[in-house]
């Protein structure tokens, strides 16, 4: 009688060993394989996914504190991950109390997620105290973790001591004046990082007037995001002293907070002297003409500003017009968002008039703004001279068919324009026709959006014959109209190569 031989899989040959690690994700491999026995580990040593994992990413898998402990273990000896994603679980205090012991002795990661947790003010404590030791992380972002004014604290004295965080993401945590004052604090003795992240909290403007006079001497911060804090224009006129006295700051993030008028007079005025700046997002601050006329000066002395956002503020035609007239002079400005605002036909055609002489912008941005088809019959004329635009948006502007077939005819001659987006804009199977023409002569665009609008499986068809000559369109959004199930199926028969490049 034969014995029954019993297969281990501490016996298994290494290649069956290695096929069954094919069928394990990271995690599993960390935490079922490694430190198992000294032949397992061998075997994972050499095994390439192993021997590659640079980033680990385990959002959203339901990860308590005990986990996190097993997995610090584990990667004590790990000489490869670089990037380590735990977002959206279930860490608190103990769990970060385990992420101090590893981040203390740990010399290879250099980015850390642990956004949107449970770790709280004392949690934070240990993860400072990391800080203190560690030399190689970068990035550490703790957003949505209600850390408050006292982790603020805690963060803030490690600043003064750490020397290789360049960028502390603190989005959404119950941040006030008094931990924006602990920051800044912390920001006068540290001399490494480069960003700093406080959107979604409630420093006011007196948070903000604490982080101003930290960064008039502060020499390496460059990116300050500020969005969603409840400053007024009394906030924008210190956050404004930056820009006259730093000289290395390069971006300003205020999206919704209450600047208005006169924090934008704050904010412009300090623009046209300014060496540093590169990027101004200031969209929903309720800034109307007079603030977007301070705003258009600025744009005619400034030589370095290249993102300006001023979607969602209170922008008509006649505003539109001074931002327009400066387009016409500024040289640097590249990008320019103007969605969700009152701009109209009439605004728009001045915005056209100053495309056909400006030589640098290459995005622009002009969502939900009621251009019409009259509107863009203007901006397809430019488009016939522009050289320089790349992407230009025009979701819900009520073009229809009439305003498709304007810029059908524009992209038979334009040769730069790359992205074009135009959902939910009423276009049916009429425009696609004409889009069909224009495909088979463009060359140069890459990208096109017509999500939400009202093209049946027969205009679909006329796009995949399009598609049959026009290699340049790689990406065809076509989600949301009224295609079926079905006729995915029949437009998969039609071209399999053109499905590739199409999403339904």
């Amino acid at each position: 009688m034969s014995k029954k031989v019993i297969t281990s899989l501490l016996t298994l040959p290494v290649e069956l060993v290695y096929r069954i690690l094919d069928n394990l994700d990271e995690l599993s491999i960390l935490l079922s394989i490694r430190n198992v026995c000294t032949r397992l580990n061998a075997i994972t040593d050499t095994y390439h996914r192993y021997q590659t994992m640079s980033a680990l990413d385990l959002k959203f898998r339901k990860i308590h504190d005990q986990t996190i402990k097993c997995l610090v273990t584990v990667l004590h000896t790990n000489k490869t991950l670089t990037t380590l994603d735990l977002a959206q679980n279930y860490i608190s205090i103990e769990g970060a109390q385990y992420l101090m012991i590893f981040l203390k002795i740990n010399t290879i990661l250099t980015i850390l997620h642990l956004n949107w947790n449970k770790i709280g003010t004392e949690g934070v404590q240990y993860l400072a105290n990391a800080l203190y030791k560690n030399t190689t992380l970068k990035v550490l972002d703790l957003g949505g973790n209600c850390i408050g004014d006292e982790g603020a604290r805690y963060l803030a004295n490690a600043l003064k001591n750490n020397t290789t965080l360049t960028a502390l993401i603190l989005c959404e945590n119950r941040i006030t004046a008094e931990g924006a004052y602990h920051l800044a604090n912390g920001l006068r003795d540290n001399t490494t990082l480069t960003t700093l992240e406080l959107g979604e909290n409630q420093i006011g403007s007196k948070g903000a007037q604490y982080l101003s006079i930290a960064l008039e001497t502060n020499i390496t911060l460059t990116k300050l995001d500020l969005q969603w804090n409840k400053i007024d224009s009394k906030g924008a006129q210190y956050l404004a002293n930056i820009l006259y006295n730093n000289r290395t700051f390069t971006m300003l993030h205020l999206n919704c907070n209450s600047i208005e008028n006169e924090g934008a007079q704050y904010l412009a005025n300090a623009l046209k002297n300014n060496i540093s700046l590169t990027t101004l997002i200031i969209s929903r601050n309720q800034i109307g003409l007079e603030g977007t006329r301070y705003f258009a000066n600025a744009l005619r002395n400034n030589t370095v500003l290249k993102i300006l956002d001023l979607a969602h503020n209170r922008i008509d035609n006649e505003t539109t017009q001074l931002i327009a007239n400066a387009l016409q002079n500024n040289t640097t400005l590249t990008t320019l968002h103007l969605g969700w605002n009152q701009i109209g036909t009439e605004g728009t055609h001045s915005l056209a008039n100053a495309l056909e002489t400006n030589s640098t912008l290459t995005t622009l941005d002009l969502n939900h703004n009621h251009i019409g088809a009259k509107g863009t019959q203007y901006l397809a004329k430019a488009l016939e001279c522009n050289i320089t635009l790349i992407t230009l948006d025009l979701t819900h502007n009520y073009i229809g068919n009439e305003g498709a077939r304007y810029l059908t005819d524009a992209l038979h001659n334009n040769r730069t324009l790359t992205m074009l987006n135009l959902a939910w804009n009423n276009i049916d199977n009429e425009a696609i026709q004409y889009f069909m023409n224009a495909l088979q002569n463009n060359a140069s665009l890459i990208n096109m959006d017509l999500t939400s609008n009202k093209i049946d499986v027969q205009g679909a068809h006329y796009l995949f014959n399009s598609l049959e000559n026009n290699k340049t369109l790689t990406s065809l959004n076509l989600a949301n109209n009224q295609i079926t199930i079905e006729d995915v199926q029949y437009l998969r028969n039609i071209s399999k190569d053109a499905l590739i490049r199409v999403q339904l």
